[in-house]
């Protein structure tokens, strides 16, 4: 008799653990959506900085929007590939050199 009750116990927590990880939701989909996210938001940056980048008056627009491309790519690694990190590296760099110089 106790040992069924245990045998019981024991199958409704596997089903409960079981039922729980099904339902829980998946970490990789949420990093891989994110990441979307974040790779869309970068290229809109990218894309309205570059066409603000020939407007005379714009130019301070155009840095800043090219700096938040930047630092977008920069500070999530995970989402983006070794050059366009190295890209944006090599831009923040060269926007640092034009506000101390």
């Amino acid at each position: 008799m106790i040992v069924s009750f245990v045998l019981a116990a024991v199958v409704l927590a596997a089903g409960g653990f079981l039922a729980g990880r099904a339902s829980a939701p998946d970490g990789d989909a949420k990093a891989v959506e994110d990441c979307s996210k974040l790779q869309r938001l970068a290229s809109d940056k990218h894309r309205e900085a570059e066409a603000l980048s020939s407007l005379e008056d714009q130019q301070d627009e155009w840095l800043d929007g090219i700096r938040t491309y930047g630092y977008l790519v920069k500070q999530n690694p995970d989402c983006f590939p070794a050059e366009d990190r190295a890209k944006a590296q090599a831009t923040l760099d060269r926007y640092k050199n034009l506000n101390s110089g």
